[in-house]
């Protein structure tokens, strides 16, 4: 047994310094190869180095990102009162050492989804217009006021949407549905979140369409296909992966969202079941508590757990929608 250990003690150890030297190796074959490089040829490398960087160092932040949050977080997942199930609990009272964010996840995933359901399909249909259809004189005017929609603070949508929008889903959206509201509702939250993702959609989705060939419009065109049938089936298909990346930063900015919702959702320890009840969202909790939680370990923990998991969501809905993207592609043919 000890010959055994000793044995791969020693193919560990030659293992060991083979990597290092093959690593040493490549290290200072790619300074030789630089210095014997011509002008042209370092200033290329330079380029690589200079976009290797940034690269790696956005993946970087966000590793340290998560692993920060994570040891804020071991606290709350270990301790007897609180632990794993604090991620289905639906009761959260730092008082009585009650930790669990499940309001807070089904709060921010119904949000979000009502932001998305209302603000991709309507800010494709408006980039279709502004591509397709909208005369050359308009078309830059109106994405020019797009795009200043964009620049709005949130805080800014938060107070319109108090002033404006709480008023008009208390006073003529909830009797439309025979029910009772203050206006505060998971109704408010997703629909301000679906007018702030809308210029975001819009104005990358309008972009990614202009990039189409002209051929592919005439092809269509003359193989007999109307305008608006160009518009939906070859247009936009040849622009997925452009449609795609604003479907990726809208679901990004709803999740992560945090002023506007936290101004009109009534921000109520309670699930909604239905879209005129009060909800708190994540971001929202962090928002109002941290300050005063700050100095109660587990209660501290608690909210940086909430945001661990706010991160994970963030992460995950980016990689199921650039499957999405993929798998659209592909049955496309473009990969």
């Amino acid at each position: 047994m000890v010959e055994q250990n000793e044995s791969a003690n020693i193919k560990d150890d030659e293992a060991n310094r083979a990597l290092m030297t093959s690593v040493r190796g490549a290290f200072f074959k790619s300074i030789s190869d630089f210095r014997n490089a011509d002008r042209p040829g370092k200033i290329d490398r330079i380029g690589r180095i200079g976009l290797l960087v940034p690269a790696v160092a956005s993946t970087l932040i966000i590793v340290l990102i998560l692993a920060f949050l994570w040891y804020e977080s071991v606290p709350i997942f270990v301790s007897p009162i609180g632990g794993p199930g604090i991620i289905v609990s639906p009761t959260w009272d730092p008082n009585r050492d009650l930790y669990g964010i499940a309001i807070f996840i089904v709060g921010s995933l119904m949000c979000t989804g009502i932001a998305v359901g209302l603000a991709v399909p309507l800010g494709i249909g408006g980039a279709l217009f502004l591509s397709e259809f909208c005369p050359i004189r308009l078309r830059q005017p109106i994405k020019m006021i797009i795009e200043m929609m964009a620049a709005i603070p949130s805080i800014v949508y938060g107070l319109w949407a108090y002033l404006v929008l709480v008023p008009f889903v208390k006073n003529n959206i909830a009797p439309l549905a025979q029910s009772t509201s203050n206006g505060l509702s998971l109704l408010a939250g997703g629909l301000i979140l679906a007018i702030m993702l809308l210029p975001t959609v819009v104005t990358i989705s309008a972009d990614a369409l202009q990039t189409v060939p002209m051929s592919f419009r005439e092809a269509s065109l003359a193989l007999g296909a109307t305008q608006s049938e160009t518009s939906r089936k070859v247009v936009l298909s040849a622009a997925l992966p452009g449609v795609g990346a604003a479907v990726v930063l809208s679901l990004g900015r709803a999740v992560g969202e945090t002023m506007a919702v936290l101004m009109v959702t009534g921000n109520s320890l309670q699930i909604p079941y239905s879209l005129f009840d009060p909800t708190y969202v994540m971001t929202s909790i962090i928002t109002n508590q941290l300050g005063y939680a700050f100095v109660f370990p587990l209660w501290r923990s608690a909210l940086f757990a909430v945001a661990f998991i706010l991160l994970i969501m963030s992460v995950c809905f980016t990689l199921t929608a650039k499957l999405f993207i993929r798998w659209g592609m592909k049955t496309r043919g473009y990969i």
